[in-house]
């Protein structure tokens, strides 16, 4: 099985050759398109991911400007009752191009009535009876908001009726720190509407925080740091506070505007927290998000820290299809199959040329072997037809001869005419032995072969069909010392030799020698032809193998001296020894 699979894999190298390069090159321009087509997505995924995260910035920005608008309409016009909040949403409508707030409600300040009068209007003038005075208020009367109005809510969702807008001084909660800050902000998930069930719908909601007039540019500059009085400093300005506004914002929607609902390429969630949880998910409704969901495997995906009015909200980014299916990951995959489909077929012509080739030279060694077969078979049919004429035939005609004067001798002396009968038998029998010679074979590896004779032959063949001179040397000792097999081999090689030479050399003499050296037989092909360069690689043809071949097969070397215009030699040397009549002795034995 080993020889086998060996044996087809060299009767196919080139073919596997062609495919194993042919995959190696595929998989290396496969992989590097396809690290190149990574490095662009991911260029792709942090532009969208900037994108995305500027046009949720400019849709709370313009929601921030909206709410900013109301809370200065309300403040300078000293009006914070539900007419004149109800004023400012006809004026200017509760969303103006902000379609994700679900809402805009007014919280007034249920206990803004029960803070002393005589509390001084100017802090600049308080003094530690006036701040003992409103920290006692302060404790009797924490805050408290009733909603006031509610605005821009469909009949199908409705405002929670209390956000938990309350606290006293010290208070820490978000809804403490709005008030505290004095600016806009934003809440922790809550409860912010009630569907028609009556079910909470969680979300955030955005604090603007509502001060007395004549106490506004105060607040601010103690925000800022900008005054140092430390009654300034202890300004109970939580005892200022008139109202709230609130507006929850419909993350859901704010999302859904991102692409107006066309497919998008990369998705959000949204989160409160910088922990990606169930509850704290933002833009979704039911189930797990995916960004906690352990067995979902986006192509690509981050994670971005979003601050948001105080707080620190995340972004949960993960790539669609849609994302795949523009990545350039599928020039790579095509290059790759069609590498594949070229590295096959090339392996497929490249095998069908091989086995044509193969086959091709098969053909060609059954051609030379059949000719030299039938040269072989017309030698010895001459020489069959020689031993034939001037053996047998002469003997028949002699003993027809001997027959005719037997015939003439029977009448006249019967006694002779019957020794001449028993002659002609006996030579009968010797013509009998001599066919039943011709008829039997006798191969064999020790068969003394006359090589002098086969050069001559070969020498007077190629002579026929050239111009040029062959010239023929040998040595009988040497021819005498060579095997059966050695003198085909010698034959052939020599035949090749010269057709080499008359066909490409164009030579004007060639010369063969056959002599012996030592125990070496060395048979010598030369000629004055135009020669060639043996080192080049890559010649044609597989005469110079064939004959190199043909000598290792009998024990031999050969070796080729040849340089263009200097015609060429070809040597041949095969180990050889000595015949019987050459051994040490045997003309004593002889004797």
């Amino acid at each position: 099985m080993a020889f086998g699979l060996h044996h087809l894999f060299r009767r196919r190298q080139a073919a596997w050759w062609t495919l194993v390069a042919g995959l190696v090159l595929t998989a290396v321009l496969g992989w590097e398109l396809h690290r190149e087509a990574v490095a662009l997505d991911r260029q792709r995924m942090a532009r969208r991911v900037a994108e995305i995260q500027s046009q949720l910035d400019t849709r709370l920005e313009k929601s921030e400007m909206l709410l900013h608008n109301l809370r200065d309409y309300l403040t300078w016009s000293g009006d914070t009752s539900e007419k004149g909040f109800q004023r400012w949403c006809y004026a200017n409508g509760h969303t103006i191009n902000c379609r994700w707030l679900a809402g805009i409600a007014l919280a007034t300040n249920r206990h803004l009535a029960k803070w002393p009068e005589n509390v001084p209007k100017k802090p600049m003038t308080w003094g530690i009876s006036e701040i003992e005075l409103l920290t006692a208020a302060a404790k009797a009367h924490p805050i408290e908001c009733d909603l006031a109005l509610t605005s821009g809510v469909t009949n199908t969702m409705r405002f929670v009726e209390d956000y938990a807008l309350r606290g006293t001084h010290g208070d820490r909660t978000p809804f403490g720190k709005t008030i505290e800050s004095s600016r806009l902000g934003m809440s922790k998930q809550q409860i912010v509407m009630r569907d028609p069930l009556g079910n909470g719908v969680a979300g955030a909601c955005f604090y603007v925080p509502l001060f007395r007039p004549e106490v506004n540019g105060l607040i601010a500059e103690l925000m800022q740091g900008t005054r140092t009085n430390w009654s300034e400093r202890a300004l109970p300005y939580w005892l200022h506070f008139t109202s709230m506004i609130v507006a929850p914002v419909d993350f859901q929607f704010l999302t859904w505007t991102l692409s107006e609902g066309a497919p998008a390429d990369v998705a959000i969630e949204l989160f409160s927290s910088t922990n990606q949880t169930a509850q704290t998910w933002l833009n979704g409704s039911t189930g797990v998000p995916r960004a906690a969901d352990p067995s979902f495997n986006a192509y690509m995906a981050h994670i971005e820290r979003w601050p948001v009015y105080g707080r620190r909200f995340s972004i949960y980014f993960y790539t669609t299809p849609l994302f795949e299916a523009q990545s350039p990951k599928r020039l790579a995959k095509v290059t790759m199959a069609a590498g594949l489909g070229v590295s096959f077929l090339a392996t497929a012509l490249v095998a069908v040329a091989s086995r044509a080739r193969l086959r091709q030279g098969e053909l060609a060694e059954q051609i030379r072997e059949a000719r030299d077969a039938l040269a072989a078979a017309q030698r010895a049919r001459e020489k069959i037809s020689r031993d034939l004429h001037d053996g047998t035939i002469q003997s028949l005609y002699a003993i027809q001869l001997g027959l005719g004067r037997t015939v003439e001798k029977l009448e006249a002396d019967p006694a002779k005419a019957g020794r001449g009968l028993s002659a002609v038998r006996k030579e009968l029998d010797a013509v009998i032995a001599e066919i039943r010679q011709f008829i039997t074979v006798e191969a064999g590896p020790d068969k003394p072969v006359d090589f002098s004779a086969v050069l001559h032959a070969l020498m007077q063949r190629a002579s026929n069909g050239t111009t040029a001179q062959i010239g023929l040397s040998c040595d009988p000792k040497a021819s005498d010392r060579l095997a059966s097999e050695q003198a085909v081999q010698l034959a052939n090689i020599t035949r090749e030799a010269l057709s080499n030479s008359l066909r490409h050399g164009k030579p004007q003499r060639v010369e063969i020698t056959l002599r012996l050296e030592c125990d070496t037989v060395v048979l010598e092909i030369s000629d004055d032809g135009m020669g060639f360069n043996p080192k080049v690689r890559g010649r044609p043809g597989v005469g110079l193998a064939s004959m190199a071949a043909r000598a290792q097969e009998v024990g031999g070397t050969l070796e080729i001296q040849s340089s263009p215009g200097k015609g060429t030699r070809i040597v041949v040397r095969v180990p050889s020894e000595p015949t019987e009549a050459e051994w040490p002795g045997a003309s004593a034995d002889e004797s």
